[in-house]
């Protein structure tokens, strides 16, 4: 009979967590530690426009219950930051000089905020919107009428966008993007155009195709340059400009490293015992390409790998899939698959399937794109669709599941396995992470 072991994980989200609960499942006798930097309990970022808009309150948002660290041998240690790694020792070191020995080891620390590289000779304070922390010091300084600009119009800008529409009336929104469309890393122009004018009739302004330069007090405002040489005057400027893996704390660890910790289809890095998963991973997408996807169900994925490998399992990672879901006004709009090339234009062979008029929905299939599996060689096509509706997940997954182009075959088996590691059974299963359901 093997010895319980010590397993440590670092960073107590969605890939963290559900490495535990893989852990638990396979040796429940084993002990767990889970240190997270954050003073909070666990929660996802995902929630904090909902939090904002009003939508849910504080006591929605936690991941896990408490009982699920009340556990035996199960430890959660908030406010501890890890600062670097003993491989050979096999030991953690934290922010306050004490160490933690491990067995196995769980990379899950998530990933951390960019900020833009502009003039601020006064020392304008920028906010960022991807922790709590950041979201109680945004509600801490919002008034009846303040004016807010928000640096970047990717999914974190434009969730931001939305939610502050829902906090007051009285709020100016002002949205600065450098490329020419909002949302360009995730949607094709045309969906792109739809949205950015149902922003713009609830009242946010949107400056596209230009960047801030520069930052100065302006008495009690704050001037804001844009590379056109136009200014706005706000009085808060909050950073959404992305995102990158939270890895400075492994350096000088001996770990193989690209954007993120790079991983294995087992989420194993180059460090016996040492895996990555979730935010700060760089692993092989469905079709064999590396590479970091910050999303729930990656994240999710991943993590439950990783803790069945932890656990003395043999399991492997399908591969993430591309995908992006964006809530906003009561509407969803998605794509998922091989939708890469819907950022330059329409691919050939593209067809929109027709739905009841006045009811504001399409759903895009494009054309299959021919992959060759990195274990067997064999070639396989994967599907990819866009979709917008005013829509339940329920409506959603029906509009989806009746078009025989997108789930037919080896793509619905991709699709299903390449986040879920082949542990969900249905495509719906698959994307729920993405989907919240509250009244907008």
């Amino acid at each position: 009979m093997t010895a319980p072991r010590h397993h440590l994980v670092v960073g107590a989200g969605t890939a963290g967590l559900s490495a535990v609960e893989a852990i638990r499942r396979t040796c429940p006798g084993d002990a767990v530690t889970i240190v997270s930097a954050e003073p909070d309990p666990p929660y996802s970022p995902t929630v904090l426009p909902h939090l904002l808009a009003g939508r849910i309150d504080a006591s929605r948002i936690a991941l896990r219950p408490e009982s699920f660290f009340a556990r035996d041998r199960c430890q959660l240690r908030l406010g501890a930051e890890v600062t670097g790694l003993d491989a050979e020792r096999r030991q953690a070191r934290l922010a306050d000089g004490a160490t933690l020995a491990w067995d196995t080891l769980l990379l899950a620390s998530g990933s951390e905020a960019l900020r833009p590289e502009l003039a601020n000779p006064h020392g304008v304070e920028m906010l960022g919107f991807t922790r709590l922390a950041d979201l109680r010091a945004l509600r801490a300084r919002l008034g009846d009428r303040t004016r807010v600009a928000i640096l970047g119009a990717g999914l974190i800008g434009m969730e931001l966008a939305e939610a502050l529409v829902h906090v007051g009336p009285g709020l100016r929104v002002t949205v600065v993007e450098q490329e020419r469309q909002v949302l360009p890393r995730s949607f094709d122009a045309e969906l792109a155009g739809g949205i950015a004018a149902l922003f713009e009739s609830r009242g946010v302004t949107l400056r596209l195709g230009r960047r801030a330069t520069a930052l100065e007090r302006a008495g009690g405002a704050v001037a804001l340059t844009l590379s056109d040489g136009s200014v706005e005057l706000v009085d808060l400027v909050v950073a959404c400009v992305g995102v990158r893996p939270r890895a400075g704390f492994l350096a000088g660890s001996g770990l193989a490293m690209g954007r993120g910790v790079l991983v294995d289809r087992r989420m194993a890095t180059n460090l016996p015992g040492v895996y990555a998963a979730g935010d700060v991973a760089e692993g092989p997408s469905a079709d064999g390409t590396p590479g970091v996807h910050p999303v729930l169900p990656t994240a999710a994925g991943q993590g439950r790998v990783a803790g069945s490998n932890m656990a003395g399992r043999d399991a492997e990672h399908e591969g993430w899939l591309p995908a992006n879901v964006f809530n906003f006004f009561g509407r969803v709009a998605m794509t998922v698959g091989a939708t890469e090339s819907m950022k330059r234009a329409r691919p050939a062979g593209a067809s929109t399937l027709p739905h009841p008029p006045g009811q504001g929905k399409f759903l895009r299939i494009l054309r299959p794109v021919t992959l060759e599996a990195e274990r067997n060689r064999n070639t396989t096509t994967m599907p990819g669709c866009i979709y917008l509706a005013s829509s339940s997940v329920a409506e959603i997954m029906k509009d989806i599941s009746g078009s025989p182009v997108f789930l037919r075959g080896v793509g619905t088996q991709i699709l299903t396995a390449s986040i879920s590691c082949r542990q969900e059974k249905s495509v719906e299963a698959w994307m729920r992470p993405f989907f919240t359901n509250f009244a907008n």
